[in-house]
């Protein structure tokens, strides 16, 4: 009776910011509208145009390739996590999920994660409340290797961002920033205000949602030790943001332009277009693909040629994610119909 009532509760904080959602939602979609027309207003339409005829596109098929097998690799590591909970659901039913919450996410930031737990409450009749628990150890893991890459490619690329930052007029601002001793006594002077302040600020409103914020990750970083195999688990981790990558990287041999940049150039683009994605902007429109021409740049790729290729690599996850989705929504009754 506990776990439908935690089910019950959740739903109806679910519904209670439906409204909000969809205002969120419309708002970042117009802001994404916004910045990617303020992105390509000034780039040569009819050279794009070009571009695009003349791409590889018989290149295409292993970028989308590789999303699928992204997917898949994601839906056994969160079987990983569903089966010291509840009975392991099958592989088809979490890997259709995870699409459908794809799908969803890109009509309703967030809402994607309580989709795909309701696909396999409905079809697998694990508790809601358990789903969200594992969906939250996901989540904290990913936020580890994503951290993990941007510090490898900061180590890997450091006097490439370094000459780009020094080459214009605000990297050298921000460089001479952040060398000031004025900054360091400032950053020095508001940590003894917090330490001294303490108590006052932890009941901020804001401080409020941060405890709540960590301590979620670090229940969903306890679950992990319920996990049988820990290191396929943490193989698993690692694999899909490789293969995130390698989606990227393999994009670039679609064009000529980009054919002959190394696996070096490609691990800092994609942490400058995944930058950009965590922009709170409606599926990153617009702000991936000024953080991906940002990328491009720094390796002498013009602007116009930058954006056609950062077109096309957003647009390429968007179609696989939403038409996987969208069909793994309508299969879904039909693979599972002899199922009680």
């Amino acid at each position: 009776m506990l776990i439908f009532a935690e089910e019950k509760e959740i739903r109806e904080k679910t519904m209670k910011v439906t409204l909000k959602d969809i205002i969120q939602t419309l708002l970042s979609l117009a802001l994404g509208i916004l910045i990617f027309y303020l992105v390509y207003n000034h780039l040569d339409m009819e050279e794009m145009q070009t571009l695009i005829k003349t791409a590889r596109w018989e290149y295409i098929i292993i970028p989308v390739v590789l999303s699928l097998f992204s997917s898949l690799v994601r839906a056994l590591r969160w079987n990983m996590l569903i089966a010291p909970i509840a009975k392991e659901p099958k592989l088809r039913n979490t890997f259709c999920a995870v699409m459908y919450g794809y799908f969803i996410n890109h009509l309703l930031p967030r809402a994607g994660e309580f989709a795909r737990c309701g696909v396999l409450k409905k079809y697998e009749g694990i508790g809601f409340s358990e789903l969200i628990g594992t969906v939250i150890t996901e989540r904290a893991f990913d936020l580890i290797v994503t951290f993990l890459i941007v510090a490898l490619t900061l180590v890997c690329e450091y006097d490439v961002f370094r000459s780009a930052l020094e080459g214009i007029t605000f990297g050298q601002h921000l460089l001479a920033f952040l060398s000031s001793p004025i900054l360091w006594i400032c950053v020095a002077a508001c940590l003894l205000l917090f330490y001294f302040f303490r108590a006052k600020i932890m009941h901020l409103k804001i401080m409020g949602k941060v405890k709540e914020m960590g301590k979620g990750v670090w229940n969903g970083l306890k679950s992990f030790t319920k996990v049988s195999n820990k290191p396929l688990f943490i193989i698993y981790s690692l694999l899909i943001f490789f293969i995130y990558y390698l989606m990227l990287y393999f994009s670039f041999w679609m064009f000529d332009f980009t054919s002959g940049l190394d696996m070096r150039a490609g691990l800092t683009t994609y942490v400058f277009g995944a930058l950009g994605m965590v922009v709170p902007v409606q599926g990153g429109i617009g702000t991936y693909e000024f953080m991906t021409i940002q990328a491009l740049a720094i390796y002498g790729i013009s602007a116009t040629c930058a954006g056609t290729f950062a077109i096309l690599a957003h647009l390429v996850e968007i179609v696989v994610n939403c038409v996987v989705g969208f069909l793994c929504s309508v299969m879904l009754p039909f693979i599972n119909k002899n199922a009680k």
